[in-house]
């Protein structure tokens, strides 16, 4: 809106030496002059960029082959310089063109010189006011790149402070876990054995000692003794399923895998906690496609993604190495053991090239039975 009043007045400022170019008279020339010029004038506000500097030079060619379009050159002056002042480089001079009109009009004397006069100032009044909103237009875009590289700035330092955040609750969580874990083994190693040999002593005490009244005093010890390590088991137990934690596990497979290798890994883990069996399986079935990755996939990239739904876990290993042909042909141990892993949790098991190349390991395990099944025959409880 601002430009369009600009224009208004630039207009006006070119109507006296418009009419001091026609001699006082409203002929055909100046018709054309001034709807071409007011044409020319609107199509440079629909052009963008560069583009915009068409319709000026056009209204620079019609005052070379039309003199009283001369006395307009004004309004072209205007849209050259706001479009030139919003530019960089060589197109800072393109305002010069309106020169070669003026030039050529005033070697073949049309229009007169006082006619001459009115279209310089018009033309000096135009070009500072395009000047000016040029000037004005490029600081205010300047000002939106700024803001623009602000706001990017600003969203990469949340989302980098974020993965700080995660990675700092990733450490403190596999700490945690770690040394519930190795609490777990101390008890079972140390307690769990003092206890146990507890109970036989004061078992073969009361054996020994059968049929006197020391004996029952010793059943009695043995019992509470018994009893002791029954809620010792059961606290070591609590401990290792606290430390069953599949997000913490699988990440720290992936590190440990990937580290001092070229292959960049990608880890999606939307799990929590889970069986001991599953995440043994699944960890488990992690490493050895990691592994065979390593080995035969000659890769650069390589994905691990674990969701868990409401019925069961889904595992993804993909990466972009040579698929099949790094892969064997699918008959190797380290996949029939992953795929027995899987199938003894009555999960389902797949590994083939991949849609988009790359060697691609799917499992998936079902909550329920299967699982506790398997850990029974494992021997956990």
């Amino acid at each position: 809106m601002e430009r369009l009043a600009d224009k208004l007045v630039v207009l006006v400022a070119c109507l006296p030496a418009l009419v001091a170019a026609a001699g006082g008279t409203a002929g055909a020339g100046l018709v054309v002059a001034l709807l071409a010029a007011v044409a020319l004038a609107a199509l440079c506000e629909l052009a963008r960029s560069r583009v915009a500097l068409v319709p000026p030079l056009a209204v620079c060619a019609l005052a070379c082959a039309l003199p009283e379009a001369a006395a307009l050159l004004g309004v072209a002056a205007y849209d050259l310089c706001r479009v030139s002042a919003g530019e960089r480089g060589r197109l800072r001079a393109v305002p010069a063109a309106l020169l070669v009109p003026l030039a050529w009009g005033a070697a073949r004397g049309t229009p007169g010189g006082p006619a001459v006069l009115l279209a310089v100032a018009g033309v000096a009044a135009g070009g500072w006011l395009g000047l000016r909103v040029g000037a004005f237009e490029l600081r205010r875009r300047d000002a939106l790149r700024t803001r623009d590289d602000l706001a990017a700035a600003r969203l990469a330092l949340a989302e980098k402070n974020r993965e700080l955040l995660d990675a700092q609750d990733y450490e403190v969580r596999l700490a945690t876990l770690s040394e519930r874990a190795r609490i777990a083994r101390e008890i079972h190693d140390n307690v769990g054995h003092l206890l146990t040999r507890a109970v036989v002593q004061a078992e073969a005490y009361r054996v020994a000692r059968a049929g006197e009244p020391a004996a029952q005093d010793l059943a009695a010890v043995a019992d509470t003794v018994r009893a002791a390590l029954d809620e010792v088991r059961a606290s070591v137990h609590d401990l290792r399923d606290d430390a069953r934690d599949l997000s913490v596990q699988v990440r720290a497979v992936v590190e440990r895998a990937c580290e001092g290798t070229r292959l960049a890994p990608s880890v999606r883990v939307e799990a929590g906690e889970a069986p001991a069996a599953v995440a043994s399986c699944l960890t488990a079935v992690v490493r050895e496609a990691l592994s065979n990755v390593l080995r035969h996939a000659n890769a650069r990239h390589v994905s691990v993604e674990l969701v868990e739904h409401p019925g069961l876990w889904r595992l993804t290993v993909t990466d972009d190495g040579r698929g099949g042909a790094g892969h064997g042909d699918g008959s190797g141990m380290g996949l029939a053991s992953m795929e027995e892993r899987v199938r003894a949790l009555g999960g389902t098991f797949r590994a083939g090239p991949g849609e988009r190349g790359g060697w691609t390991v799917f499992a998936s395990v079902p909550r329920g039975k299967g699982t506790v099944t398997f850990a029974r025959s494992r021997g956990e409880t």
